[in-house]
């Protein structure tokens, strides 16, 4: 039987503020699998407290979480965004029993570029999804895991994978001193590649599951260049790789995944089609 969540929406929208638990480790909220509803779930609170006081069971387990406040004009654009990660449902927690609310009753889906999303990627919720419960348990604070520990962290990573082959990518180019517009054909173009450079000085190459995690890089890094962006097959982002990179970097404002020269053609060979 259904239940109508139309009084909790309400009640949530005339809030001043929630709080939503993030994980450090992603830069996006915690998501958790339900056992029972096996909803891929996050939790929002109306209190910092009540946010603190659930986290320790989870930083107990060595899982880093922290409290971020949203304030009333960004509830819609966060629960709209959800759908871009896979969630289902959220977890609200005011005094009482939490509430489970479907994403359904909470937001719309966010209206994507239909034009766009012939020539690049625009979502992507399986892989971003099974790369955050990954992300989530392979940067768990923890220095020795036990087998079944080791078991769970296989199958994230392999789960993962298989998502990660069936997806396109976007690469992108620094236009910026080309004049008119870039033919990729032309070979004397003067075209820059993106870099990310590691606390340890080693530069990788960024790469996107999707325009929005784009966006979101040139926003943090406040990036004016002129970008021109590329759809690639996993399995042609080899050819792509600039020969000064030590490999790729996935999603670097998102869960921040690094993928070393050769490891594109590792995942093939354990997880392609036998």
């Amino acid at each position: 039987m259904s239940i109508d969540n139309s009084f909790i929406k309400k009640r949530i929208t005339k809030m001043d503020h929630l709080f939503v638990l993030f994980s450090p480790v992603t830069h996006l909220p915690f998501v958790e699998c339900d056992e029972e509803t096996f909803d891929d779930q996050v939790y929002v609170f109306t209190t910092e407290e009540m946010t603190q006081t659930f986290a320790r069971a989870y930083t107990g387990r060595k899982i880093p979480l922290q409290a971020v406040r949203i304030n009333t004009p960004m509830f819609q654009p966060l629960f709209s965004s959800l759908y871009l990660y896979g969630v289902t449902a959220v977890m609200l927690q005011e005094e009482g029993a939490p509430v489970r609310i479907p994403l359904t009753d909470l937001a719309e889906p966010p209206a994507l570029d239909a034009e766009m999303a012939k020539k690049l990627p625009v979502s992507n919720p399986s892989l971003q999804l099974t790369a955050l419960y990954f992300m989530q348990e392979l940067r768990r604070q923890v220095t020795e895991r036990d087998a079944d520990e080791k078991k769970h962290l296989q199958e994230l990573e392999e789960e993962m994978a298989h998502n990660m082959l069936r997806s396109d990518y976007i690469v992108t180019f620094d236009t910026s001193q080309v004049k008119g517009e870039w033919n990729p054909k032309d070979k004397t173009a003067r075209v820059g590649v993106p870099m990310i450079k590691t606390k340890t000085g080693k530069a990788f190459q960024p790469v996107f599951t999707e325009v929005g995690e784009f966006r979101k890089f040139m926003a943090k890094n406040k990036d004016k260049r002129k970008m021109r962006l590329v759809k690639v097959p996993f399995d042609s982002l080899p050819r792509f790789l600039t020969k000064d990179a030590e490999g790729f970097i996935l999603n670097p404002a998102g869960f921040n995944l690094i993928l070393p020269k050769g490891q594109v053609e590792r995942i093939q060979k354990l997880y392609g089609e036998k």
